[in-house]
């Protein structure tokens, strides 16, 4: 497939540019699988069931999510990654997963809040707004270079992030009492 025409620009500086995507790509994919491993842990944690059953029907396209940067890298010209930085990618992913977890833990710890799937909740929350960015820079990046099909793949991904953004934060509100003044979990 042969680069798209853009003015005053020749090619061996758009391969470059091209280029200068895989690891934004790589990157994005690794927010996405923290997110998601966050999402899955969290949604076993809550025990209040319409919460744990909306984070589980949000699980699914969070995977789906995870998948289409596959079809990111295409789009851009490029095989998806197998070397050694898409290898350590879920190792990556599963690491810093676990590290907002901690991290989660403390802060809600020291703001005085004792329900662990409420803490958990509020680092859904900021990771999936990590992971909206790395999917919403992929699309500028695609603009930038004229790479339609990208906007395709990742407008639709980034407006359903967006809505389950909205969704993570009603549940994170809904259990904000019981976690900060009642100090007890949900």
């Amino acid at each position: 497939m042969n680069p798209p025409l853009l003015v005053e620009v020749d090619h061996d500086t758009v391969t470059a540019q091209l280029d200068r995507v895989v690891p934004w790509l790589v990157a994005t994919r690794t927010l996405q699988s923290a997110y998601r491993k966050i999402l899955e842990d969290t949604a076993d944690e809550v025990g209040e069931p319409h919460i744990r059953a909306w984070l589980h029907e949000i699980a699914e396209p969070a995977r789906r999510h995870e998948e289409a940067v596959a079809d990111l890298h295409r789009a851009f010209g490029h095989q998806p990654e197998t070397g050694t930085g898409a290898a350590a990618a879920p190792a990556v992913a599963a690491a810093l997963g676990t590290l907002r977890e901690l991290v989660g833990e403390a802060q809600g710890v020291v703001a005085g809040a004792r329900g662990r799937a409420w803490r958990h909740m509020r680092m859904l929350l900021l990771s999936n707004l990590d992971a909206i960015s790395g999917f919403a820079v992929a699309e500028q990046l695609a603009l930038a270079l004229g790479r339609p099909a990208v906007v395709d793949i990742t407008c639709p991904i980034v407006a359903d992030k967006t809505r389950h953004q909205l969704l993570i934060r009603e549940c994170f509100l809904e259990m904000a009492s019981n976690a900060i003044l009642y100090r007890r979990d949900v």
